[in-house]
């Protein structure tokens, strides 16, 4: 694997709200015990006190230091659940990765850049979906995670409150029903869903390196916001994270972005467990459920996703190392698949020892990931809740 180093810098005076974030760190070291790739390698550099220290070097001291570290870190913050001191470490590996780009080897910048284009295309990324569907028996690795329509109506805007789901780049080509599912379902418990794209939250080129576009992403997004909708929502956790990360992202405009965040919450913060119809007995089944990081360490959200499948009767059965990451984590078990697959693997087996007959997630990209390890069916709970609000419908209509 390849190690490049920086060159020397010269130093420039950081952002005092990150000075102040590093000086925060009181390098205690919990944050390895749960960091994805510390726990792969065991090697300092590869966990969080160690690329603080990396980021110390070479953003404060202008000295000589590996980067690979701060492009092996899958950004799951994880860390930030387990720091005793608070420290936001994704704010400052976002600044240092930004002000450090420039110093990486241009085939890594180019193979990213390309890697953007590619995926904020609608339409090389509707001809990537197409012939994956086409060579189905081919692909079996991504088999799982990739859906036919089946062109369910999206509900008629009937109740005061009403919800944006932002509908990404990827979701929709991969599991295009899977939004109009929520919607049924929030129309279910009484709010009106608001369909908002098929666009981009600006995740994917940030995490590839392109800031300014991922800033320009969130801006379009804030000029759609409209004040009366209740909230804004993705069924993709990762999205929906994102967006709440729009404050810190832009800065000087964080006034309208706040105003904008305040409503950003996981779609689960929308549906009343209460009004969701029980399955009955022989539908129950025992169930896993993978929270991915965006959900568990970002929104975090994920007990309120559990409490929704046990309110309709499923049984969650427990797993090992909950907070560990399952290695998607947006593109980067496409730039990192070894890390990726290592994770997955370790992942997938802390997940099936309860013997679950079912895996549940709530992001594409830990579905995708997982479901290359499956021998058992790996679902998004949005879709498990619409199957039991639809055999309810069902049960009532005999």
């Amino acid at each position: 694997m390849s190690n490049p180093s920086a060159r020397a810098l010269a130093a420039p005076p950081l952002p005092p709200r990150i000075d102040g974030l590093l000086r925060a760190c009181v390098h205690c070291g919990f944050c390895n015990a749960t960091c994805p790739t510390y726990q792969l390698s065991g090697d300092e550099r590869e966990g969080p006190r160690g690329r603080l220290y990396l980021i110390k070097e070479v953003l404060v001291d202008g000295q000589d230091a590996p980067l690979d570290p701060l492009e092996h870190c899958l950004t799951c913050r994880s860390c930030e659940t387990t720091c005793p001191a608070g420290i936001q470490y994704a704010e400052i590996l976002d600044h240092a990765r930004e002000h450090t780009n420039h110093r990486r080897p241009w085939t890594a910048r180019l193979a990213d850049r390309l890697l953007a284009h590619a995926l904020g295309s609608r339409t090389i990324v509707r001809s990537i979906f197409g012939v994956l569907r086409a060579t189905r028996p081919l692909t079996p690795h991504w088999s799982g995670a990739i859906e036919k329509s089946r062109h369910l109506t999206w509900p008629a805007a009937r109740h005061t409150r009403k919800v944006a789901i932002l509908q990404g780049c990827l979701q929709p080509h991969m599991m295009p029903d899977l939004d109009h599912k929520a919607a049924i379902i929030l129309d279910h418990c009484g709010v009106s869903a608001i369909p908002l794209g098929p666009a981009c939250c600006g995740a994917l080129p940030h995490h590839l390196h392109e800031a300014s576009r991922g800033r320009q992403l969130a801006r379009e997004r804030l000029a759609q916001w409209q004040p009366d909708w209740a909230g804004v929502t993705s069924t993709a956790s990762g999205c929906t994270s994102f967006m709440a990360e729009y404050p810190r992202l832009l800065g000087l405009e964080a006034a309208h972005a706040r105003a904008f965040a305040e409503k950003v919450a996981d779609i689960a913060a929308f549906i009343d467990p209460g009004t969701l119809p029980q399955l009955p007995p022989e539908q129950r089944m025992r169930i896993a459920f993978h929270a991915p990081c965006t959900l568990q360490h970002g929104l975090r959200g994920h007990e309120r996703v559990e409490a929704i499948l046990r309110a309709i009767g499923h049984t969650l059965v427990p797993t090992d190392e909950p907070a560990l990451c399952c290695g998607s984590a947006g593109p980067y078990s496409l730039r990192h698949p070894g890390w990726g697959r290592a994770l997955g693997r370790r992942k997938w087996h802390a997940l099936t020892g309860g013997k679950p007959q079912q895996i549940v997630t709530a992001n594409i990209g830990c579905l995708r990931q997982l479901a290359t390890q499956a021998d058992r069916p790996v679902r998004h709970w949005v879709d498990v809740v619409y199957d039991a609000i639809t055999t309810s419908q069902t049960t009532a209509h005999d």
